[in-house]
This record gives structure tokens, sequence and C-alpha cells, in this order.
């Protein structure tokens, strides 16, 4: 399967959500774009009891997410299809 390319877009945001983007960016090392990213396709950035480690865990496991496109289009329809 090809790979999809990406286009940039621009668009405004109420400042109230752009503050929480930014500190969730604070908490967690994840950028703003990424995050929106992340929110356009249907996941949240939720905050663990745990706190050795969370940031660095929560971005390798993007990383390792981006670089297997079709695992990851696999894994939202198989989530999609179990939450419905």
């Amino acid at each position: 399967m090809a790979k999809e390319k990406k286009r940039q877009v621009c668009f405004r945001i109420e400042e109230s959500i752009v503050n929480e983007l930014e500190n969730i960016r604070d908490k967690t090392g994840v950028p703003v774009s990424t995050q929106i990213e992340l929110r356009l396709k249907g996941f949240t950035i939720t905050t663990s009891v745990r706190k050795e480690g969370v940031p660095r865990g929560i971005l390798q496991w993007y990383e390792s997410f981006r670089q297997d496109e079709n695992y990851a289009k696999t894994l939202t329809k198989q989530l999609v299809e179990c939450g419905s």
C-alpha cells in the first residue's frame, strides 16, 4: 500500500484548547502538532499514575506507531470494530 502524503493546513483553535495542548506538551513532551494529528485520528493523550518514563514511553510508542502505517491502520480498524 502506498504511503499517504501529508498536507499542511492552517486553522484557528480556541485559546483554551491551545493552552490545554501546551500543558500536555509540557507534561509529556508530545508536540502540539502531533497531539492535533492524534486527535484527528481519534486518539487522546492521558497521563498515567505511574510517573517513571511516561513521556519517553509515549514518544517511543508514537514513533514506532508512525513507522508502521499499515499496522496503525489495521489497529485503528480493529479498535473501531471493537467499539461498535
